[in-house]
């Protein structure tokens, strides 16, 4: 879609002259042809104003194609022009550009709208489905708390010498009544019947009435039991072993609710059974209901949330009418349509702010991530004794699909900067899990290292990813070393986690750059590594001609006293071979031995049976 410049009939008359471009589709007369204005028609300005409008001129000179020839029509001599006005019967171009334009303005105004009224809609049920839990929640909670007094009490009971219905078994009933918040009585039961009780006189024999049941954990259930002091009352009673509990069934369900139409009920999940309920509770929604497991379901005309525990056998339900979720959608829809509105009028300004997001580092690394712009190299790890491949630094590289490549210190900076190193930490580790295998057949003993960006030392980050994944798979301990940073260690105590993760699947730490950052005695005591790497600026210092950094002996020096395994990085000479074997510098990688390679190139080298010292 092209941009044009508005201006108003005002503007064109003090400018006096204009230049306007024009595409015109002519369907009629037994042809159709494309007209191209480039100058202005002085004929009929005034008349053409109210046909043309604000968008093109009050009236434009079309030059025809030479084999297309029009009446001319009163502009200056031989020039083949036409005024707007006398394109007839071809429609005012404004009118179809403002039906064309009014179908994206209409529907930016309407989807807003309609968005609203969706979210208003699905808002309603969330709340709703949001109070039934909480309720189920609390029911539940109370049913568990019941459920478990009762059987403290029974295991009492049947751990009590005395004879039932004696004095002292009673007393003791009663001191187990005192004590438990949910039981309103205890007594004793034979064949059905309630020979004695602390709610009944003396030894009153009751019949035991209502829905009898035997849960599979092996207790009788009598629910909506009548006793005779409150007839009009129903008690749920169970019952082990002779002995029984007796409790009102509403204390559990009793409790405030926003609606009277909502349904609170307590259930037994196998057997099936509704034990205790306030409100109707259809016997279609309890078939909904799987055993011991919370769900979320609706009929046609309620929302029903269970909840249930399935090491106590109950389960809680919680229904509330769907037009109670609904009844304020419209007064909600009303208060989010005009918010619809300034959508729409932020239509613009959103499409531009999804360029620029597009265009962000985050969005473009994502983007890369998703199209296998990312690949790795491997640089060998030498040791300097034998000249052996030992292992492999995996080197992360971004080839756009341009074919250009992206230096990996812009890249890295970037993803820190904009939160996203961790997928692709994940991506790296990937991708060295699926190697590893290779690796090793050719060259069992070989370990590759990877480098962890600050960012990946965090509870739940890429470290415990690999943990995950490497726990999996059949790989030796010390397959694996994982690189950090100083700078990724100055909160020590919150990288700690993600160490010890490294540490449970076997892999070595090494740190990275050591000295280039904020190095320390400290540092190195208060953190379990194993290898120190001694960064290419200090290896560069080694030379023929060159005087030697002291901080490069010391780092060498101090590694031996904390019997920390070295690794020099960036070594490009034989010189500097020859300085780091006399300190006893075991292991260096850099271009002196090979420069990073894929994988083939890297798996081949290993199968090449390596020079008795390095070269």
């Amino acid at each position: 879609m092209s941009n044009g410049r508005h201006s108003s009939h005002a503007g064109f008359r003090k400018a006096g002259s204009f230049m306007v471009s024009l595409l015109v589709a002519i369907r009629g007369g037994g042809w159709q042809g494309s007209l191209q204005g480039t100058t202005r028609c002085l004929h009929h300005r005034m008349a053409c104003s109210h046909r043309v409008g604000l968008l093109f001129a009050p009236s434009v000179e079309i030059p025809l194609a030479p084999r297309r020839r029009f009446v001319h029509d009163g502009t200056a001599p031989g020039q083949d022009c036409v005024c707007l006005c006398h394109l007839q019967p071809l429609p005012c171009p404004m009118k179809r550009f403002y039906v064309v334009a009014s179908i994206p303005l209409l529907l930016a105004a309407l989807i807003p709208i309609a968005a609203s009224l969706w979210v208003a809609h699905r808002q309603a049920k969330n709340d709703q489905i949001t109070y039934l839990t909480s309720l189920a929640d609390e029911v539940l909670r109370r049913g568990v708390a019941s459920r478990q007094q009762l059987v403290a009490a029974l295991n009492d009971l049947d751990r009590d010498p005395h004879a039932p219905c004696s004095q002292a078994s009673l007393t003791r009933m009663q001191q187990l009544v005192g004590t438990s918040f949910y039981l309103q009585g205890m007594g004793s039961v034979m064949d059905g019947t309630l020979v004695c009780s602390t709610l009944t006189q003396g030894s009153d024999l009751v019949p035991l009435t209502g829905n009898h049941m035997v849960t599979a954990t092996g207790i009788s259930s009598w629910i909506g039991a009548r006793l005779p002091f409150a007839p009009d009352q129903p008690f749920n009673i169970y019952a082990r072993n002779g002995h029984a509990v007796i409790i009102h069934p509403g204390i559990v369900i009793d409790m405030p609710v926003l609606h009277a139409d909502v349904s609170l009920g307590l259930l037994i999940s196998t057997p099936q059974a509704l034990i205790r309920s306030k409100g109707p509770l259809d016997a279609q929604w309890l078939a909904l209901y799987t055993p011991d497991a919370s769900s979320q379901v609706e009929s046609d005309t309620h929302h029903i949330v269970f909840r249930a525990s399935k090491d106590n056998n109950i389960a809680a339900v919680a229904a509330a009418p769907k037009a109670q979720a609904y009844g304020g959608l419209w007064a909600q829809a009303l208060i989010l349509a005009p918010l619809g509105l300034v959508a729409s009028a932020l239509f613009a300004l959103g499409v531009a702010v999804l360029t620029r997001w597009q265009l962000s580092p985050r969005v473009r690394l994502r983007t890369a991530l998703r199209r296998r712009e990312f690949f790795i190299l491997y640089q060998p790890i030498v040791d300097l004794q034998t000249g052996q491949w030992v292992g492999a630094e995996a080197l992360l590289r971004w080839r756009r699909r341009n074919g250009t490549l992206v230096p990996p210190d812009e890249f890295i900076a970037e993803a820190e900067k904009a939160g996203v190193i961790a997928p692709i930490t994940r991506y790296v580790i990937d991708v060295v899990l699926a190697d590893l295998p290779e690796l090793l057949k050719a060259r069992p003993g070989f370990h590759v290292s990877l480098n962890l960006s600050p960012q990946d030392l965090v509870a739940d980050g890429p470290v415990q990813y690999l943990q995950r994944r490497f726990s999996a798979m059949e790989f030796p301990a010390g397959a694996l070393m994982l690189e950090v940073t100083e700078r990724g260690l100055v909160n020590i105590e919150a990288a700690r986690p993600a160490l010890q993760a490294a540490r449970q699947i076997g892999a070595s730490i090494a740190l990275d750059d050591f000295g280039t950052g904020y190095s320390s005695l400290s540092m190195l005591e208060s953190i379990d590594i194993d290898t120190l790497k001694i960064d290419r600026i200090f290896i560069a210092s080694i030379g023929a001609q060159a005087a030697i950094s002291p901080v490069t002996t010391h780092i060498i020096e101090m590694a031996h006293t904390l019997q920390l395994a070295l690794i020099a990085e960036g070594v490009e000479t034989q010189d500097q071979v020859d300085f780091l074997i006399a300190r006893g510098v075991r292991q260096a990688q850099g271009w002196k031995f090979a420069r990073a390679m894929p994988l083939e190139e890297l798996l081949a080298g290993l199968r090449v049976a390596p020079p008795s010292q390095p070269q």
